[in-house]
């Protein structure tokens, strides 16, 4: 019996008569396709060193595989058949220059996927093309196989040959289809591609892209277009004379019945794809925006604008946009007119005489002088003359307050305060406090704010007494303070009326005390609530500073508990606190 020869000798003896039937072929004999040219063959040995280097490196679209895998041996199988081969070129994408197919997150996992695939097939190739064969037999003789490996998602379909083993033959167009038949592609096959292949050289140990599916396209969501701005912007025009025109300060905006306020773009339908085994791939439309409808809004018929419902102030307020209709008055605020009590924006053509009280929720714009009176805005507050107060009127913002000049009076600003001229009054702001246009002056009284005070003059000549306090939250302090002397009133009240004899009267003013004085309560404990919330805000905030032209004698400054008295005439300084102290900077 004859001794059975290894694998090696067989492989040997294989590749011997390969190379003595190449040499007794004719020299004019055309060499096949998957053969290299006789006229590169003095350049074989160095063909593969050449393609090493021409590796991408650091691909993270290209599949290293180890020279023991199986696909490897069969790489190396090739090579000794051929005389030379390319490295595989294992990269999923397209050219390095275009956009990847695949997302950078998902190439690892994608080719991973590839790694397991080509794992099966050339463990397959690799067994089949080194089965033992009969004694004296040449070795297997194998056709190219081709292999489809499907994307993790479907959307493409790649295609790599094994190469022919011994006389086996090489690839055909019609083996490609097969192949990707029996995969189930064919959906966004790729005909020009696949009949390039077998016209390659050594189409072998490379990834073809041969079929791209359709990626779904998910559906826009809607939007809102604006046609109004949602802040407002306030800006006082001075002019060449140094003079502010208060009448045009833009602090209410203005809309006509059945305007746009704003457009509604609806969403688009998603578009489904369709992956390479021709099966449909859902997709999401597009989420209807939500459209800001407030107060005295409405939707048009098609629902693609929100338009107003009456003429009024246009304004937006949390997440939607109201409009306050704008109370009129052309004449004053007097007896022929009463206080005024309104929620929405009040715009009073005349004066407001002693008296009389104007609220409202929204803006307030007074043209003509406020008298010994109460005005208090829930927004801003433009006193286009200003305010003669004659140490009775009561002025309060939750915003911002412009006048032309303020005198004798109590001022409560939430936002910043901006005059001409303060004479005599008590301010409380909680931000800042400017009289830098005109006269730009401040003169007696007190003026706290919590940021800043700037006024081109501060004091007179005849050293009026006027302090000047930085820091702190100074309207929630002063409402703690009257509410805490509220209740402190109250409860001496109470404890006098517990002494007097039982009568219904003392039982009706009890009960009328103690609702009063729970609803004090409850507002002194959310005003404290309110002043430990702003004061973390505060404590990051640097000191106020107060800025001036000229500072007369007997101008008090303090700034965060530090007090400093100005006994001269000072000029342009800036006094702020610097190491605990204040101090004049020029």
């Amino acid at each position: 019996m004859a001794e059975k020869k290894s694998f090696f000798s067989r492989l040997v003896q294989f590749t011997f008569h390969r190379r003595k039937a190449k040499e007794s072929a004719p020299k004019a004999a055309k060499p096949q396709k998957h053969q290299q040219p006789p006229a590169e063959q003095p350049q074989a040995q160095h063909r593969p060193q050449q393609e090493k280097q021409q590796l991408p490196i650091n691909d993270p679209f290209v599949l290293s595989l180890p020279v023991d895998h199986p696909l490897s041996k069969l790489w190396d199988l090739r090579r000794s058949q051929a005389g030379w081969l390319p490295q595989p070129a294992l990269r999923l994408g397209g050219k390095r220059e275009e956009p990847p197919i695949f997302p950078l997150a998902e190439a690892e996992a994608e080719l991973t996927a590839l790694k397991s695939s080509l794992t099966v097939s050339a463990t397959q190739r690799l067994n089949s093309a080194t089965a033992p064969q009969p004694p004296d037999t040449p070795g297997p003789n194998l056709d190219a196989l081709p292999v489809v490996y499907i994307s993790r998602d479907k959307l493409t379909a790649w295609l790599l040959i094994y190469p022919p083993v011994g006389e086996g033959k090489p690839a055909v167009q019609s083996s490609l289809f097969s192949a990707l038949t029996a995969s189930k592609v064919t959906y966004g096959v790729d005909q020009a591609q696949i009949a390039a292949i077998p016209e390659l050289a050594e189409p072998y140990f490379r990834l073809f892209l041969v079929a791209k599916g359709k990626a779904p396209v998910p559906g826009k969501n809607g939007a809102i277009e604006d046609l109004f701005p949602r802040v407002i912007e306030r800006k006082l025009a001075v002019d060449e004379f140094n003079r502010v025109d208060y009448t045009a300060t833009g602090a209410t905006q203005n809309i006509e019945k059945d305007a746009v306020i704003c457009n509604i773009i609806p969403p688009t339908p998603g578009e489904p794809g369709r992956n390479v085994l021709d099966k449909p791939i859902p997709t999401q439309d597009g989420v209807p925006a939500v459209p800001p409808m407030g107060r005295n809004t409405t939707l048009s018929e098609d629902g693609s604008a929100l338009i107003a419902a009456r003429t009024g102030s246009l304004q937006f307020v949390g997440n939607t946009f109201q409009i306050h209709p704008v109370l009129e008055i052309e004449g004053n605020v007097d007896y022929s007119s009463g206080s005024v009590n309104f929620l929405g924006d009040v715009h009073i053509h005349g004066d407001v005489c002693s008296g009389f009280t104007v609220r409202a929720m929204g803006n307030i714009k007074v043209d003509g002088v406020v008298e010994s009176g109460t005005i208090e805005a829930g927004g801003d507050l433009v006193l286009a003359k200003g305010v003669l107060g004659n140490n009775q009127a009561v002025i309060r913002a939750n915003k911002d307050i412009v006048a032309k000049y303020m005198e004798n009076c109590s001022v409560f600003a939430r936002g910043n305060l901006t005059a001409e001229c303060i004479i005599g009054c008590e301010v409380y702001c909680d931000s800042a406090v400017y009289t830098q246009s005109g006269r730009g002056t401040i003169i007696g009284g007190k003026i706290w704010a919590a940021r800043e005070v700037a006024a081109t003059i501060v004091g007179s000549k005849t050293e009026v007494r006027t302090q000047i306090t930085l820091g702190g939250l100074p309207c929630e302090d002063f409402e703690k303070k009257v509410i805490s002397q509220e209740i402190d009133d109250m409860e001496k009240e109470l404890e006098e009326i517990q002494r007097q004899p039982d009568s219904p009267v003392k039982q009706n003013r009890v009960s009328k005390l103690r609702v009063q004085l729970s609803v004090d309560r409850l507002k002194l404990n959310q005003c404290n609530k309110s002043l430990e919330a702003m004061q973390e805000n505060m404590d990051q905030r640097s000191p106020g500073r107060l800025t001036f032209g000229t500072a007369y004698a007997n101008t008090f400054v303090e700034i965060d508990g530090d007090l400093m008295h100005i006994r001269n005439e000072t000029r342009q300084c800036s006094a702020m606190l610097i190491d605990g102290k204040i101090k004049l900077v020029s």
